[in-house]
């Protein structure tokens, strides 16, 4: 059975003494993407798996990004390009053009200029709720309300978005009746995939399309835990 690793990076930075948690550096950031490229990966974009016309590649893989910082776009973007790969950037539409304000507010989010100047075929842009806030704390009027505000932003503004959701902070309802009941709700909005974190390793052909796993790419990760994390997912040594 065929594997899919999934990766979710946030912000990225210029100085290599500030990565760590949820910050990686360029440059850390660069030999990672080398050795996707070196040992053969091919990265896809969910809309391509969504299609269900692409025949898998030998080694594919879908690298993520989160909260579409202005710094994703100065750093990983021309690495992304550099290596001819293709990212999945997810968009909190409240705060575009403005800050990371669920955070610390310190950090600049891309304007809707900056989004569409992003080449298609090196970037998908797909959803991240409207405000950041965790669907498992929502209910179900509030999770509607979201996802309206969110199609609302995207109408205006004429974004093309993918019907792709990242959960913020992985988070989504998790006793039975309420998962269902929050899935109907995607499939309602037409969502095709619902991104958790999970830090496993996804198979192919995919068996659920709304508990997808992500592998959580740390600033202080080093290569070799890379390594290990993309072929085994989570590391437990």
């Amino acid at each position: 059975m065929a594997k899919l690793p999934i990766l979710m990076y946030h912000n990225v930075c210029a100085n290599k003494t500030e990565s760590k948690g949820l910050t990686i550096s360029v440059e850390k950031l660069e030999q990672q993407f080398r050795y996707l490229v070196s040992k053969g990966y091919t990265s896809v974009f969910f809309s391509d798996m969504e299609s269900n016309k692409m025949v898998p590649p030998k080694k594919p893989i879908i690298i993520t990004f989160d909260d579409v910082y202005v710094n994703q776009l100065e750093y990983a973007y021309p690495l992304l390009q550099k290596y001819n790969l293709k990212a999945s950037f997810f968009v909190p539409f409240a705060y575009v053009g403005g800050y990371d304000d669920w955070n610390d507010g310190q950090e600049n989010i891309m304007s809707v200029e900056q989004l569409k100047s992003l080449d298609s075929n090196v970037i998908e842009l797909g959803l991240h709720s409207f405000r950041h806030r965790p669907y498992d704390s929502l209910s179900l009027d509030d999770v509607d309300i979201d996802f309206q505000q969110c199609q609302d932003f995207i109408q205006k503004h004429k974004l093309d978005i993918k019907n792709i959701l990242a959960y913020p902070y992985g988070k989504f309802p998790r006793e039975k009746s309420k998962k269902l009941r929050f899935f109907n709700q995607l499939s309602a909005h037409r969502i095709a995939f619902g991104l958790r974190i999970g830090n496993r390793i996804n198979r192919l052909p995919l068996q659920t399309k709304y508990e997808l796993n992500r592998l959580d790419i740390k600033g202080d990760i080093s290569l070799s835990s890379f390594k290990i994390k993309v072929k085994f997912g989570k590391i437990l040594f």
